[in-house]
């Protein structure tokens, strides 16, 4: 990939202390691909996030990045173990009957755990990770409400908090929708030596990006968040991640849009 990205080389790499290098840049003007800018834009309905009965929420709009496959997050629960089968038959589209009819509830019950904190939408990328293996990335969509009237206050003010962390990368981006923030970070879960090979001390490294646009159609916070445990990836996961946040769109009250 060439487009600028999130975090780019040295990877936001964790610091001694588990913080994110803070060499790591954050783009303010990553170019958008010719293929995502004419893309089909994806709906998000993020009235689930905030309260599956709100009404009058208007969604968020964004071009999903190639290799994406959209998790089955349906309420009812027939719809979404007919939208597992269906994914389990998208990401593995050369496996068997059997291979999609054994994993779909395992999908369906991945999907409803995840719908369960308030995430309004969530897929999963699958990619060649080129060292022979594949790498995973997850991504989800939810929305908080906020008291803001201005978008840039929100936004300032939500990195005012960020930065406080030492443990976050937080940088403000401008992006087509308006003002954002992202937070880059590294986090280390050390594993029982039991279960490594041979009994050494190991860790399961994942890193996150998170970008937190405030919406300025109404006082509500979108929040994009991209991770993967596949770290030898993580430049093409920051890359993806800066791609998306630049589709995203917020059709007005009464504006027409198209899906």
């Amino acid at each position: 990939m060439t487009t600028e990205s999130l975090a780019q080389s040295p990877i936001a790499r964790p610091a001694a202390d588990g913080a994110v290098a803070t060499d790591a840049a954050v783009p303010t003007d990553a170019a958008v691909p010719a293929d995502a800018a004419g893309a089909e834009a994806v709906r998000v309905d993020l009235a689930k996030a905030i309260n599956r009965g709100a009404t009058g929420i208007p969604p968020l709009l964004f071009v999903l990045p190639d290799g994406f496959h959209e998790l089955p997050l349906q309420s009812d629960p027939a719809q979404r173990a007919a939208a597992a089968e269906a994914f389990a038959r998208e990401l593995y589209p050369n496996g068997s009957e059997e291979l999609w009819r054994t994993n779909a509830p395992a999908f369906a019950a991945m999907g409803e755990m995840t719908a369960a904190t308030g995430v309004a939408y969530a897929a999963m990328g699958v990619f060649d990770n080129e060292r022979g293996g594949v790498a995973t990335v997850n991504l989800t969509i939810a929305a908080t409400a906020s008291d803001h009237t201005d978008p840039e206050v929100a936004a300032t003010g939500l990195r005012e908090i960020l930065v406080r962390d030492e443990f976050n990368d937080s940088r403000w981006l401008n992006l087509p929708c308006g003002p954002a923030v992202s937070r880059i970070t590294v986090t280390k879960f050390p594993l029982d030596p039991a279960l490594t090979a041979g009994g050494a001390p190991a860790e399961l490294v994942q890193g996150q990006i998170q970008v937190f646009v405030p919406f300025p159609t109404g006082p509500l916070m979108a929040i994009v968040t991209m991770g993967t445990f596949n770290m030898e990836s993580w430049v093409d996961v920051s890359e993806m991640a800066a791609v998306l946040v630049q589709t995203i769109t917020f059709p007005r009250p009464g504006e027409e849009y198209e899906v």
